[in-house]
């Protein structure tokens, strides 16, 4: 059950509001301090914070800013009398969700708070459909998930080498967003034929070309209220990226062959595993609209960069498997659980799906064997550290540096580069 945290020197006060609380069916728990409420937060999930203002030697702000230090992300509201509106109006300014009247005990509180906790739920609910990660990176790709998420405003582009699981994080996205309820359209851009491209995104009026025989509606109607995804955005046309520019820009669109503009009322999230700069260099990609994608940028490290997720993450796609194919397989030996952390998955997390799904459905036994999940050796070490894939470089020099026990001038070698190379290499992806 949800839980609200009272925070408030009143102690009348704050019973008769959390026992108000409880009767309409809500967990409520109170304290009578700020230093009281740091502990309790630290010791307990909390939904939902109600403040008062004033409290004793201190305020609600004060517990607002420490909150928003140590990462606490639930909805906050300060509780005041008439003559404190102006400071709780400016704790707001820093962060609080909103500032509610005393008394609080009232329909309209009870209505804004259960809309709340039913949008955190829901929240809630979607991240638990999706596996979270345990590898460093991988954390910090899922925090950095959780901040974009709400920013509607912002155009989201996910970076990262094929089979990473860009569609999965764009999906994460749009779960956690305002607009997790409406829909969410993927589209491989990669797979549009070029001279339909332009009508499967913003559609097309009869008689528009030959072949146009009725109107049809576009992904961006399709994706109207939610997320459009476009995954491999680098392989549009330049005169479908200039119609993508305008529709984003202008937030309005016209169907090929049409003469009325469409709103555009969607959340673009792009993805792609080709360096766009120089795309643009190359003349394939337009700069303007690289910069429009390009507001927030995701990068999606490569599954070898995150080995403590290797086994977690193959006993979650075991589970799915399971399910798919009707199937109890239970896990994996103890042999073939060092064989999957060893192999340097290529094919990153797709590879790992495919392999796991392969094996579930080989298994004889309880427990999946190596001979189940049938892993090619380990790559050479020659090819292990050849710099000949751009979307992999950052990993093969972290390994060089790991194998040289950071020696530079080795893993230079090992690499088969120079020092300077190495030097401008771990510049540009931030090792330096």
């Amino acid at each position: 059950m949800e839980t609200i945290l009272i925070v408030e020197d009143d102690r009348v006060y704050a019973r008769t509001t959390a026992n108000w609380l409880v009767k309409n069916g809500i967990n409520a728990r109170y304290v009578l301090s700020v230093d009281a409420a740091k502990v309790f937060l630290e010791s307990h999930e909390v939904d939902l914070v109600l403040s008062d203002f004033r409290l004793n030697d201190s305020n609600g702000v004060e517990l607002l800013e420490w909150m928003k230090v140590q990462g606490y992300r639930m909805p906050f509201f300060i509780m005041t009398g008439y003559g404190d509106i102006p400071g709780a109006v400016e704790a707001v300014k820093k962060g609080a969700t909103d500032y509610l009247p005393k008394p609080v005990q009232t329909e309209k509180v009870l209505g804004i708070i259960r809309g709340l906790l039913d949008c955190r739920n829901r929240k809630k609910a979607a991240e638990r459909t999706f596996y979270v990660g345990k590898s460093p990176l991988a954390v910090k790709l899922q925090d950095i998930v959780r901040v974009v998420a709400p920013a509607d405003s912002l155009s989201v582009l996910i970076l990262g080498a094929s089979g990473t699981g860009k569609e999965y994080v764009a999906r994460q996205i749009h779960a956690l967003s305002g607009r997790a309820d409406a829909p969410f359209i993927a589209v491989d851009c990669g797979a549009l034929p070029k001279e339909l491209a332009a009508s499967e995104l913003f559609g097309h009026v009869k008689g528009a070309f030959t072949g146009a025989t009725e109107n049809k509606t576009g992904m961006f109607a399709a994706a109207n209220h939610g997320t459009l995804f476009l995954d491999e955005v680098g392989n549009l046309s330049m005169e479908v990226q200039m119609l993508l520019l305008r529709a984003l820009q202008e937030k309005h669109y016209r169907p090929v062959g049409g003469k009325e503009e469409v709103k555009a009322d969607i959340r673009l999230v792009a993805a792609t595993n080709e360096d766009l700069e120089r795309a643009i260099t190359e003349g394939r990609f337009r700069e303007d609209l690289f910069h429009r994608l390009n507001e927030f940028p995701l990068y999606v490290p490569l599954l070898a960069e995150c080995p403590e997720d290797i086994i977690p993450l193959a006993e979650f796609m075991l589970d799915i498997a399971n399910r798919e194919l009707e199937k109890n397989v239970k896990g994996f030996d103890r042999e073939t659980r060092k064989r999957l952390k060893a192999y340097p998955w290529p094919g990153n997390i797709r590879e790992l799906k495919g392999a796991v799904k392969r094996a579930a459905l080989l298994a004889k036994d309880d427990w999946i064997t190596s001979e189940d999940m049938d892993l090619p050796n380990k790559l050479k070490q020659a090819e292990v550290y050849a710099l000949n894939d751009e979307r992999a470089e950052r990993t093969t020099i972290l390994k060089a540096l790991e194998a040289t026990g950071n020696d530079r001038k080795a893993a230079a070698k090992l690499l088969g580069i120079s020092r300077s190379t190495l030097y401008l290499k771990l510049k540009k992806y931030c090792l330096d």
